[in-house]
């Protein structure tokens, strides 16, 4: 299994990113911030070509659970969706929750990183 699930999208980056602001509401999830790295790495003097967002995701009852289960598992949250552009096409990539989780040996959180994951798969397909 790859680390991310990634389609290809027709729609432009900044309309990809709105279809998935809202469809993400429908599985409780909302947007945190939005990275844009062609204008941070602009901000910094260098040159990237192509878009690049960064959405950092989050439904607040499960990372709730995840922190009360162990504080340390924080550091995997946000969940994080990329929208970007490579060889003149549109993508959206999602970092694959399972992937993530997989070095842990706490089996309970490994089921709800399936949950969160085939969710968000879900989203992802709808607004591609």
């Amino acid at each position: 299994m790859s680390f991310t699930h990634t389609v290809k999208t027709e729609k432009s980056i900044d309309n990809a990113i709105v279809d998935l602001t809202n469809n993400l509401k429908e599985i409780g999830f909302g947007v945190l911030e939005t990275l844009d790295f062609k204008k941070i790495l602009s901000e910094k003097g260098l040159n990237f070509a192509d878009n690049y967002k960064l959405m950092e995701v989050c439904n607040p009852q499960l990372a709730k659970q995840v922190l009360e289960a162990n504080p340390d598992l924080g550091l995997l949250l946000p969940c994080t969706i990329a929208v970007y552009q490579k060889n003149n096409e549109n993508f959206i990539s999602l970092a694959r929750p399972t992937s993530l989780l997989s070095m842990l040996s706490d089996d309970n959180l490994k089921i709800s990183g399936e949950e969160i994951e085939n969710n968000l798969v879900k989203i992802i397909e709808k607004t591609k």
